[in-house]
């Protein structure tokens, strides 16, 4: 039958998708974490697992970062990729006690008056950074891009378990999710709202760059880049500080580390490169972490918007 064979790359697309996303980091979440993460370094071995993922990574992550193990550098960045897909189950699973146990410096975060704008990466798994934020006493009002079967593969398992994460995310953050429609709009009025002093507007810095995208000038790995800064431009028409967060993860044991640089002035010119900086040295600590090496080219190829000098 002709459309057996598409039938059948569909329905083998499924499957991955329910071992990559489901079973293999959701079965991590029924045992001890010490258990559950090493069944997921037993299971980075397979090559299979995120193939076309951490190919497309590696051969971007090799051009700007030393790579002496093709192989275990792969590996490493599969076990990443589960754990982040693990926290969801451990974080729909786990109370905060987690947080004390297997973060560090969870509890570590500048002291800032009132509400404040957090940046931060796709570099290593995030979620109970969030988690971590919230037991600060603050709500969060998460920026997030639309979800769409496209984005997360083209399959219906991918598209569901993308509608779970962002569930979970409305659960963690306390509040609604933010999509790019009017952000600025809704994100400067969260800010500024009776209860802006308990408000933090999150989102990804390192996010690949729109030809419309309001972005300014960075050094990137010794070259020109654009970075884009509407996270700094909400900071500055709310009148609050930036606070940049890092959280790491340790592949021989599984724990996080959590820093938190600030509070900084949106204002300053130069804040800009100052989080480049942070994010580019994470990146050369442990290049297997940042998840986006396939989208780097965006940075570098991307022209400075028309309407740049207004």
């Amino acid at each position: 039958m002709p459309c057996a064979p598409p039938m059948l790359a569909s329905l083998r697309r499924e499957l991955r998708a329910l071992l990559e996303l489901y079973l293999i980091p959701g079965l991590s979440a029924l045992v001890p974490w010490p258990l559950g993460f090493r069944w997921l370094r037993l299971c980075s071995r397979f090559s299979w697992l995120y193939r076309q993922e951490w190919q497309a990574a590696l051969a971007q992550a090799r051009l700007h970062v030393p790579i002496d193990d093709a192989a275990l550098w792969a590996r490493q960045f599969r076990l990443s990729r589960l754990v982040d897909h693990a926290d969801l189950y451990l974080c729909m699973t786990r109370s905060d006690r987690w947080l004390a146990r297997y973060v560090d410096g969870w509890d570590r975060w500048p002291e800032v008056k009132g509400g404040a704008v957090g940046v931060f990466f796709h570099w290593c798994p995030g979620f109970w950074a969030l988690r971590a934020l919230r037991q600060q006493d603050v709500v969060i009002s998460g920026l997030i891009a639309p979800l769409s079967r496209r984005a997360m593969g083209g399959t219906f398992l991918a598209y569901w378990y993308g509608a779970l994460r962002m569930w979970q995310l409305r659960r963690v953050n306390g509040r609604s999710l933010v999509m790019p429609d009017g952000a600025v709009r809704r994100s400067v009025k969260a800010l500024r709202s009776g209860e802006a002093g308990a408000t933090w507007v999150c989102g990804m810095l390192d996010v690949p760059p729109h030809p419309n995208d309001p972005t300014e000038p960075v050094t990137l790995f010794d070259r020109p880049a654009r970075f884009t800064t509407g996270l700094f431009g909400i900071a500055r028409i709310s009148e609050v500080p930036v606070v940049i967060v890092e959280f790491g993860l340790d592949i021989r044991t599984g724990r996080r580390d959590l820093t938190a640089t600030g509070p900084c002035d949106p204002s300053d010119p130069g804040l800009p490169q100052q989080a480049v900086d942070i994010w580019q040295t994470r990146i050369r600590e442990r290049s297997w972490g940042f998840f986006l090496w396939a989208a780097m080219p965006a940075w570098f190829d991307l022209p400075p918007p028309k309407d740049a000098a207004a």
